[in-house]
């Protein structure tokens, strides 16, 4: 219960004291913000190392449910249906590092893609992100294709529409 309040509480808090022109999420059709990322297995990702190659950005929190049943599956799509050529990027958020990496320690046959902390929320507020889990789609030139908030990125049509063009 003191769980279930404290998340209430902190989704309260981010909705009363956000401001309202920032509530949506960075545009579709619009380069990335630019942005550097290391992962706990000490890769670097940024804009300029990911252009060529079309990445998936999740961006999720441990204590999401939603997240919470949505990583396996994107694991699941990861190691059986994601074309080659096609990157996925995790990145925790909106929690202290110490939760996000042990979360992903105990997920170790769930995080097989790289995962990231974004410290302080800077890459989450240069995408605008304020819901999670929020997926952001890039294309290989680095312009954002896609951003879908919540359950369901595997089913959305557009997502499904642009891994067929890949794999055309």
């Amino acid at each position: 219960m003191s769980r279930f309040l404290t998340t209430l509480s902190l989704g309260l808090s981010l909705f009363l004291f956000t401001d309202p022109t920032q509530l949506r999420a960075t545009q579709t059709g619009q380069p990335a913000p630019a942005f550097e990322l290391v992962t706990f297995g000490g890769e670097l990702y940024s804009n300029e190392s990911l252009k060529g190659q079309p990445v998936l950005l999740v961006f999720w929190a441990p204590w999401c449910n939603v997240c919470q049943r949505e990583l396996p599956l994107l694991s699941a799509f990861s190691q059986h249906e994601k074309p080659a050529q096609f990157g996925i990027v995790s990145i925790g958020f909106a929690d202290s590092r110490s939760n996000v990496e042990r979360f992903v320690n105990e997920r170790a046959s769930t995080f097989i893609f790289p995962t990231a902390y974004d410290e302080d929320r800077w890459l989450a507020q240069a995408f605008k992100i304020n819901a999670t889990p929020t997926y952001v789609l890039l294309d290989g030139q680095g312009s954002i294709v896609l951003v879908h908030r919540g359950a369901g990125i595997l089913q959305n049509g557009r997502f499904r529409e642009f891994l067929t063009r890949l794999k055309d």
